[in-house]
């Protein structure tokens, strides 16, 4: 063939040929599309204010700078962030010495009594908190009776609240991955330590808080990251002395309307939350993330351990922990079964009133039916894209693949007051605030990456030849991974379901900003409630949002133990 029919025959062929996108960048382009949309063009627009609408002009930073008030707050901040990170390491090394040390039936009921408020929605969880801590609350009421105080003490709306309920919440963050590298420690080391002479305090700051270490620094920094953006618990538990930047930048938005001054205060804090989480990606990276952290020794510690006089200590003082973890829910219960329209534990008298408020009061069942509605489009839109995410990912180039998880995971990172504000500043011009839709995109966002983190550490462990084996008989790839892949990730699918509702039904700061007096979701109803006055019918909803916890918990504890 001459050389002018081969050009003519190769051009042809490039006319023909179409163009495909990689396959693997099919399943991530539709998540990376929702997070430019909703995430990063709303973040940045946001944060562009800062520097001015008109000139550029750094005059709110030097405001937060030279305002003595704003240096207080961003102090406090980190203040609060790093006590409770430093609380949470202290009071989960007891608890996570016995979770590894005790029988299977026994470690199996710690780790629900960890697992239940780690999944239970943190609004219910303040709410136990005040009404514990309260000047007539259950804690001052047994001080008093047992003679130890003759008043009441202020346990709540201070330092003392913020810090009790902040720990409460993001504890379990710690506890796992230190549960983790306890199970990973081989306790033969121990004992040779303890046959060498050394005693319990030298054991532990020699051999065991050093194997430990990365699993703790781990948590710590997870803790602070979360602690840093945190917004209802200190708006409910707090005082003016503890008001954290989150809390001054929507105060800035809603009542000063400042939204320059806001958006100087959220660069501030996202600053802050990025170079944590880049400190935390260069010495972990975020395989600890997706896949959690731990290993196989030779012998892990276990039952058979010789547990020492500093082992029981250990072991009361964890009993005492997990304590302090469920006592909050526990006391739920009776007190929405109470019949006086004052909270008192134990009841005096018993009634189901306010659960029949509950399902009568329009209000009440309007609230439950708009967050059922925005969490089902939310488990719907998530589940897709973050699946589809997670199988794309493993198909694209690995240089690429670090930078898209970083993208993936940065609405976990972001404090979620930001994307509240800059999702508000977008969807307003749209007339999507107020609206179901509104409320779920912003909910899709934050519940995606969930989505994307389960999917892709089921997937860490799916052999790719049953893959290979499939298409190779002549199933094509739908086929394959509707008959083969998706029954053995079922169970990272259902966990990130799972997550994805919780993520939807618990959040109060999107919806605070998304939603109005018409549209109010159930836990901005309960936020409303608790800031002014705590109606009985707040503890009944919270009994019932924690029922249906326990009953998804059970079930995502059920099919984990399904082998694919």
């Amino acid at each position: 063939m001459s050389e002018q029919g081969m050009s003519v025959t190769m051009r042809v062929g490039a006319e023909r040929r179409p163009f495909r996108i990689p396959g693997g960048w099919i399943g991530v382009l539709p998540f990376l599309i929702v997070l430019v949309f909703l995430f990063l063009i709303p973040v940045a627009t946001l944060l562009k204010s800062a520097f001015g609408d008109g000139a550029f002009t750094l005059e709110h930073f030097v405001r937060a700078v030279e305002v003595p008030v704003y240096r207080s707050v961003l102090l406090t901040t980190l203040t609060i962030s790093g006590t409770v990170a430093l609380l949470a390491v202290v009071m989960s090394y007891p608890l996570a010495y016995l979770m590894a040390t005790s029988r299977d039936t026994t470690r199996n009921i710690l780790l629900v009594v960890v697992l239940l408020p780690f999944w239970t929605s943190s609004l219910v969880r303040t709410t136990a908190w005040i009404i514990l801590l309260q000047s007539n609350g259950v804690l001052n009421q047994m001080l008093m009776g047992s003679g130890l105080t003759d008043a009441p003490i202020a346990f709540v709306y201070n330092l003392s609240g913020v810090l009790i309920g902040m720990t409460h919440v993001l504890m379990p963050f710690v506890v796992l991955p230190l549960y983790a590298s306890f199970r990973a420690l081989d306790v033969s080391t121990v004992r040779a330590a303890e046959s060498l002479g050394a005693g319990p305090v030298t054991t532990f700051r020699r051999i065991i808080l050093p194997l430990t270490a990365p699993g703790v620094v781990a948590g710590a920094m997870i803790v602070f990251m979360n602690a840093v953006g945190f917004y209802i618990t200190p708006a409910l538990m707090g005082g003016p002395g503890q008001t954290m930047i989150a809390q001054m930048i929507a105060n800035n938005i809603t009542r000063e309307l400042n939204w320059g001054f806001a958006a100087a205060l959220a660069i501030i804090l996202l600053a802050v939350a990025l170079g944590l989480f880049a400190l935390f990606q260069r010495i972990f990276g975020l395989e600890r993330l997706i896949s959690g952290s731990g290993g196989k020794s030779a012998e892990p510690f276990g039952t058979d351990h010789r547990r020492s006089p500093g082992g029981w200590v250990s072991v009361a003082l964890g009993l005492l922990v997990a304590a302090f973890l469920i006592a909050p829910i526990l006391i739920v219960f009776p007190m929405s079964l109470g019949s006086s329209s004052f909270l008192t534990f134990p009841p005096e008298s018993y009634s189901f009133q306010w659960y029949e408020n509950f399902f009568t009061a329009s209000k009440w069942m309007n609230a439950l039916t708009r967050s059922l509605q925005v969490a089902g489009i939310t488990v719907a839109v998530s589940l897709l894209i973050g699946t589809a995410a997670a199988v794309g990912l493993t198909r694209i180039d690995r240089r690429w693949r670090g930078l898209i998880e970083a993208v993936f995971i940065l609405p976990m990172i972001v404090p979620v007051i930001i994307l509240s504000i800059g999702l508000y500043y977008l969807l307003v011009p749209a007339g999507l605030v107020g609206t179901i839709w509104g409320l779920a995109l912003g909910h899709i966002v934050l519940a995606s990456p969930y989505v994307f983190i389960t999917v892709r550490a089921s997937l860490a462990s799916f052999d790719r030849n049953l893959e290979l084996a499939a298409q190779g008989l002549g199933a094509s790839w739908l086929t394959m991974f509707r008959r083969v892949m998706l029954p053995c990730i079922m169970p990272g699918v259902v966990g990130g379901a799972i997550f994805a509702f919780i993520t939807s039904f618990d959040d109060v700061v999107l919806a605070l900003f998304l939603t109005n007096v018409r549209s109010r979701t159930l836990p901005k109803l309960m936020y409303e409630g608790v800031a002014h006055e705590i109606d009985p019918t707040i503890i009944a909803a919270s009994g019932l949002i924690i029922i249906v916890t326990v009953l998804v918990l059970a079930a995502n504890l059920l099919i984990s133990r399904k082998k694919p």
